[in-house]
């Protein structure tokens, strides 16, 4: 049966790339995202031998560009589209190993998910990081110097799997008092993290020079990112670029309450087998929630691990669709008022758009807070079970 989800989904999957390739050569809007060029811009540049970096806008770990340098041949263009919809398949299939066997059906959730199809075809990069992260999630109760490498790794992809290791750590020898919080497992598991990361990071830097460093990692500290986005931030923070009598910086002090939260769910939620997913999700939703940059491919960061949230929930049915319309709303509205200024230039917008964004916070704050408040109420009804 799942062996057949699995087909099924690769040639959904298939479906939308040939699709993508004639909306791409037959439609005014290109199908595929405008990161791909970006992608394979850079990519060309690493191909003759040139720094990735000289393709504007180009923000990420070289080793990016190095892996889809075939798209730099000609005819292989889609090469790095074939990479992300492997990924995002291996995704839905470390999902599909990672929960219980009546809950098997949840993987749907990200196999059969349009959103998640539609992303992966058009040539985002999000797959590549989510199968890295669940891999090593999967790794953890295996093999954990393997598993602190494959982390080490998505870290170097990008920045924010940080936010796991002390999840990861309080997992390991989860019995051991926070007194005495160093244990010999722990301590290899967070020296096989730094390991590959400073090892990829070193190899970049060899290669790239400070460049690398300014553009792919410390570009992200201090970012003024004016496109338009969810994120509660977008707004002040360009009135802010324009602004120069700032004493404090806003963009250098954001990350503040978003790290300090994600760091606080593990101390709330003992990380077990059981629970570990769901503190994941928890704290990828946060990170996304009060993040500088928010837009809908960030989703896909916590949307991998929704199905394993779902599993042992207490939240009535009802209670859940109230949670998943409340998203839907708040996002919609801002897209209405994001589509009024992009698409009709209604510039005195900029108002409704905010409102729209503290609404979107909001809602996710809610969400959060619920899905914290569920999976404490899960432990309470575990430990009652055990104690009867």
């Amino acid at each position: 049966m799942w062996k057949r989800l699995l087909l099924i989904s690769l040639l959904i999957r298939i479906a939308f790339f040939y699709y993508g390739i004639y909306q791409d050569t037959h439609m005014p809007i290109p199908y595929t995202d405008i990161d791909y060029y970006v992608f394979t811009d850079a990519a060309k540049f690493a191909y003759n031998n040139e720094s990735p970096f000289k393709r504007l806008t180009y923000r990420y770990t070289p080793l990016l560009a190095l892996i889809l340098e075939p798209t730099a041949i000609d005819g292989w263009f889609s090469f790095g589209k074939y990479i992300f919809i492997f990924c995002d398949l291996i995704t839905g299939l470390l999902i599909l190993i990672s929960l219980p066997k009546k809950y098997k059906y949840l993987s749907c959730i990200w196999l059969l998910n349009p959103i998640v199809i539609t992303i992966s075809t058009r040539g985002s990069s999000e797959s590549l990081l989510t199968s890295v992260i669940l891999l090593s999630t999967y790794l953890l109760s295996k093999n954990i110097v393997l598993s602190g490498l494959v982390l080490g790794i998505a870290i170097h992809l990008k920045i924010y799997p940080v936010i796991y290791i002390p999840t990861y750590l309080l997992y390991i020898d989860s019995n051991q008092s926070l007194l005495k919080p160093i244990t010999i497992k722990r301590i290899a598991f967070i020296l096989s993290v730094i390991l590959s990361a400073s090892l990829l990071t070193y190899w970049m830097y060899l290669w790239y020079g400070q460049e690398y460093l300014d553009e792919a990692i410390l570009y992200h500290f201090s970012r003024l990112d004016h496109r338009h986005n969810f994120s509660i931030y977008n707004i002040p923070l360009y009135i802010n670029s324009y602004t120069s009598n700032n004493k404090i910086s806003l963009e250098r002090i954001a990350f503040v309450p978003q790290l300090g939260l994600v760091a606080l769910i593990p101390l709330f939620i003992k990380p077990t087998p059981q629970t570990i997913y769901k503190i994941m999700f928890i704290q990828t939703l946060i990170f996304v929630t009060f993040n500088k940059v928010c837009t809908s491919q960030y989703f896909i960061w916590y949307l991998c691990l929704l199905p394993q949230y779902i599993v042992g929930s207490t939240l009535t049915l009802k209670k859940a669709i109230v949670l998943l319309l409340l998203w839907i709303i708040t996002q919609a509205y801002w897209l209405y008022n994001g589509w009024l200024l992009e698409f009709k230039g209604q510039p005195h917008i900029f108002e409704h758009i905010y409102i729209a964004a503290v609404l979107f916070f909001i809602c996710n704050v809610y969400l959060a807070g619920t899905f914290i408040s569920d999976v404490k109420d899960q432990v309470a009804l575990t430990l009652e079970k055990k104690e009867t």
